[in-house]
């Protein structure tokens, strides 16, 4: 009778590297998929008719607008303009000691802007975007709004969109056009934010895909 030849145990230094490969490659592959999904959101994505405009705050420069948060405002006051909602959420809190809030700043530019003050609700508790939308979402409750337009950059839109849906906030964005010099950077910096709110909270996460 034959022998039955024995299975040859994998030698630890090699299941070592083929296990790290084997990682690398999924790093690699979930930074890919996940790179082309946020650029993807980004140039599909538009705001539709809804209860409120909710502006994504940004950093405040010497009591102004930092160029960032002022690309945002703009876009929402576009929207206003459109008459694709009758309110405005302005949000953010205090970033820099001395500094106004973000929503603050962004109410004060709006209405400098013609946008009737009573318009516009301001949310300046939060430090985060999920808090601009938690937050947003009490007064969303507060005034009977239903749905809101996300105003934020184009590379943001995917993120804050889960974000929304985690909150049971029905909501489209409208998002900034204008390419930032780092995308390469902000890109890869929403593909860790993404894998964050996943680990964080993967229950809702999942809930929010489908």
């Amino acid at each position: 009778m034959m022998k039955k030849r024995k299975k040859k145990k994998l030698h630890p230094v090699r299941l070592f590297f083929r296990l790290l490969l084997s990682a690398v490659l999924a790093v690699v592959l979930y930074f890919g998929g996940m790179s082309w999904v946020i650029l993807h959101t980004w140039k599909t994505s538009s705001g539709t008719p809804s209860d409120g405009i909710i502006v994504l705050g940004a950093a405040v420069w010497n009591g102004k607008p930092s160029p960032a948060l002022r690309e945002r405002i703009e876009i929402a006051l576009d929207a206003w303009n459109n008459k694709l909602a009758p309110r405005i959420i302005a949000t953010g809190g205090i970033g820099l000691p001395g500094e106004p809030s973000e929503a603050a700043t962004i109410k004060a530019y709006l209405v400098q802007r013609g946008v009737p003050a009573d318009a516009i609700l301001v949310e300046d508790k939060s430090r985060s975007t999920y808090e601009n939308l938690q937050n947003s979402r009490e007064l969303m409750e507060r005034y009977d709004m239903r749905s809101a337009i996300l105003v934020t950059h184009g590379y943001h839109a995917f993120r804050a969109r889960m974000m929304a849906d985690m909150l049971d906030i029905d909501s489209t964005v409208e998002p900034v056009q204008v390419r930032p010099l780092r995308l390469a950077y902000y890109t890869l910096r929403e593909c860790g934010g993404v894998a964050y709110l996943f680990v964080t909270d993967p229950l809702r996460f999942i809930k929010a895909l489908l």
